[in-house]
């Protein structure tokens, strides 16, 4: 499986920014009832929305985006990894549920590349399943996945997967959130 992790990535400028604007109270969070499913609400601020990528073009949703583009094209670079569009951004935040993790999700039904950068202390892991996208469903209801990789938070942690396996996140237990950015590319 494709796996790329960094763990020094940012700077001090864009930790500040980081700490003073994204995690600062006043930043803009929107509440969505389904992440995956009802079960799994989150709060987002989408810097790009999902669209169709063989007939639309990406439409840039918050001035944060331009940010976290330049993260990326630097981790992308550092890891030889071409990007040719971005086609999703997210910056996700939640909080402790009862379900314990999400539910088993690809972010598209094409190929992709997944990104991510844990923005704050955390202990909401990420798993990556040994399923691949089945080109039927992008959730998988089951409880009998196996799980190929668990990626332990650590503050400013940027990783990148191949898109194409199943994932999801567990809810932090000891912290009040956890906040992640999220980009999907090809």
């Amino acid at each position: 499986m494709f796996y790329k992790e960094s763990k020094n990535l940012l700077n001090q400028k864009e930790i500040k920014f980081i700490k003073n604007n994204i995690l600062e109270t006043n930043f803009p969070w929107y509440y969505h009832q389904a992440a995956t499913t009802k079960e799994c609400p989150v709060y987002t601020h989408t810097l790009i929305h999902r669209y169709n990528i063989n007939k639309e073009k990406p439409v840039i949703n918050s001035n944060v985006f331009s940010f976290f583009e330049k993260i990326v094209l630097r981790f992308c670079k550092k890891h030889s990894i071409k990007i040719k569009a971005f086609t999703r951004a997210t910056l996700n935040s939640i909080s402790f549920n009862k379900m314990k993790k999400g539910v088993a999700h690809v972010d598209h039904d094409f190929k992709h590349k997944v990104i991510m950068v844990y923005l704050n202390n955390t202990d909401g892991e990420t798993i990556i399943y040994n399923k691949k996208f089945d080109n039927k469903n992008t959730l998988i209801l089951s409880n009998k996945l196996k799980i190929l990789k668990t990626i332990k938070p650590e503050l400013y942690k940027t990783m990148c997967w191949d898109g194409s396996y199943y994932h999801t996140a567990t809810y932090p237990k000891d912290n009040n959130r956890r906040v992640v950015f999220v980009a999907t590319f090809i």
